[in-house]
């Protein structure tokens, strides 16, 4: 018997569908989703995602350290990323209800230190999930299963909750929705989509005051969360969440860079941005 066909008698032994109990139709879905996320696997383990380089970049305000990373796996990974420290800055959720404009004009209208592209929104502008700006709420929260994390803040502290840990309050200055989660509990989230090659834009935290603001450059869902999970490639903090925020078209990042701004351009106008702004007092 082929090696191929033995694998998956024993699959189907293993999650016990080949009992006569079970419908066909349960038991052709239960297979689907065992092989997905086999496959999800399978294809995070081979990568084996080493750090090539690592370069900070000497940015405008000591309260944000940026970093250039590349990465390689099957194939190779441009990282930007920015650190900082909620105590020393605030996180800012900057709307954006117009099309004309781009992240850099709203990083310099507001004078931020940093920031990226927000959370999803539909084609007419609308924003998919909550939104909170500044105290004033854009949007109210949905349920969805794309939308199972809230990024919210008040000054001094920020987290990423899951949909079922949010409870509003009103101290909470800022929020966006998104989805979905690549790390949590300091560990890769299985099941992650891993063929779909894209930008990703992400949020992390390290449970307390750390957290940094992510671009990656042409990955998959699955293989962003094993880059950001493989011990040695982000060394400058302890990741216990990672957020997806909008990624593909929408992905941006501005930095105060010295001698010049860094600028990674999103290529279609995005509904909100989320801001590393100067500490408020």
């Amino acid at each position: 018997m082929p090696s191929q066909l033995r694998f998956l008698f024993w699959l189907e032994d293993s999650l016990g569908l080949r009992s006569s109990r079970l419908n066909p139709a349960t038991k052709n879905k239960t297979f689907a989703v065992a092989i997905t996320l086999l496959l999800s696997t399978l294809i995070s383990v081979r990568a084996g995602w080493t750090l090539q380089s690592s370069t900070p970049i000497e940015t405008g305000s000591p309260a944000v350290t940026l970093v250039r990373k590349a990465v390689t796996g099957d194939h190779d990974v441009e990282i930007h990323i920015v650190f900082f420290d909620i105590c020393k800055c605030d996180l800012r959720v900057i709307d954006h209800p117009e099309e004309a404009g781009d992240l850099e004009d709203a990083m310099l209208a507001n004078k931020c230190l940093a920031g990226v592209n927000g959370n999803y929104f539909h084609p007419d502008r609308t924003p998919l999930g909550l939104v909170i700006s500044d105290g004033a709420g854009v949007h109210p929260l949905e349920r969805a299963k794309l939308l199972s994390g809230i990024l919210v803040s008040r000054p001094g502290h920020f987290s990423l909750l899951r949909y079922t840990e949010f409870t509003p309050e009103k101290s909470t200055t800022q929020a966006l929705q998104a989805g979905p989660f690549f790390i949590d509990k300091g560990a890769a989230v299985p099941g992650l989509e891993a063929t779909r090659v894209a930008d990703r834009t992400v949020i992390l935290s390290d449970g307390k005051n750390l957290g940094a603001l992510l671009v990656c450059r042409s990955a998959t869902l699955a293989e962003t969360a094993a880059i950001l999970a493989t011990p040695g490639i982000i060394t400058e903090m302890h990741i216990t969440r990672a957020l997806n925020l909008d990624g593909g078209s929408s992905t941006g990042l501005w930095v105060d860079a010295l001698p010049k701004p860094l600028y990674i351009s999103e290529m279609k106008s995005v509904r909100n941005y989320l801001a590393l702004v100067p500490r408020s007092r």
